[in-house]
């Protein structure tokens, strides 16, 4: 008997569907047992050189944007002061980000811990060369407060465009399981000298996606090699969240056309009372399915 087969549970369903079409069930038991999973390159399904374009094109818009040169990503070694400016909402950069935020395989997993009416919030890049520091432990589910429930509000879906391939890298580190705890670090357990808090480094392969909970606490560790480690960050929310870009004004539609599911993703974010003069009817109903269907 699948259990989605059977039409009880519409939402649910197509969520399940998705999940054993690109077979991760494996994934989805990571999400709900410890916060956090990893999709290695060869379950993606992205067209070939992906990670190496994603790679090129955070580079590119970076420089662009700060008016600097990086040179070879094996090799530089600039200032994080250099490269951490300007580096939200790059998504009409060029369409490989709207690849990366539309990519099927991760939607699925993005969609069981956010339902299907999730939207895109927004995407940033890590660019991080040689540092000592690190990044305290702390969750991404701001403005949440303590007993927020058990359900995700939020979600990070990062895409690796270089490997991370040990504590050397400078890996975003995990606390697993504490999505159920509820509530944000305190500042002795944010520290990541002094906390108790016992973590885990995220180790893969360049292409690799990591996907968690947006209450799962995480960090990272210093990087101690030449060269960068580069990262797309994306976040998704549910619809009644605040998100970080309107893209629902900004992207073209000319983009949206082309690109379907981005459509779908950020056509219709906002809470559906915008304009109490004139509510959007089509909103109402499937905002009011999320007060009954975690999927929906």
């Amino acid at each position: 008997m699948r259990i989605s087969d059977c039409g009880a549970s519409p939402h649910a369903d197509a969520i399940m569907r998705e999940i054993a079409r690109y077979d991760l069930f494996e994934h989805v038991v990571e999400l709900e047992a410890y916060g956090f999973t990893v999709v290695p390159p060869e379950k993606i399904r992205s067209a070939d050189g992906f990670a190496e374009r994603l790679r090129d094109a955070m580079l590119r818009t970076c420089e662009k944007r700060n008016g600097i040169p990086i040179g070879d990503p094996l090799t530089a070694s600039p200032s994080k002061a250099a490269i951490d400016p300007n580096k939200w909402d790059v998504l009409e950069e060029d369409e490989v980000f709207v690849e990366a935020a539309t990519n099927p395989v991760m939607l699925a997993l993005v969609r069981w811990l956010l339902g299907e009416s999730a939207i895109l919030s927004g995407q940033t890049w890590i660019i991080k060369g040689r540092e000592g520091r690190t990044h305290a432990l702390h969750s991404d589910s701001h403005g949440i407060p303590p007993g927020g429930g058990s359900i995700a509000h939020m979600c990070n879906a990062s895409w690796l465009c270089t490997d991370y391939a040990g504590e050397e890298d400078g890996p975003t580190i995990f606390a697993p399981g504490s999505h159920k705890y509820g509530r944000a670090t305190l500042p002795y357990e944010a520290d990541m000298e002094t906390s108790p808090i016992r973590t885990v480094p995220l180790i893969a392969r360049a292409g690799s996606l990591a996907i968690w909970n947006g209450a799962t606490w995480h960090g990272s560790l210093p990087r101690n090699k030449d060269g960068l480690r580069i990262t797309l960050v994306q976040n998704y929310m549910r619809t009644y969240m605040r998100p970080q870009a309107l893209y629902d004004r900004t992207v073209s539609a000319q983009l949206r056309q082309k690109y379907p599911e981005l459509d779908r993703l950020v056509g219709r974010p906002l809470y559906p009372y915008v304009d109490p003069q004139n509510v959007d009817g089509e909103r109402v109903a499937p905002f009011i399915h999320t007060g009954t269907d975690p999927y929906a």
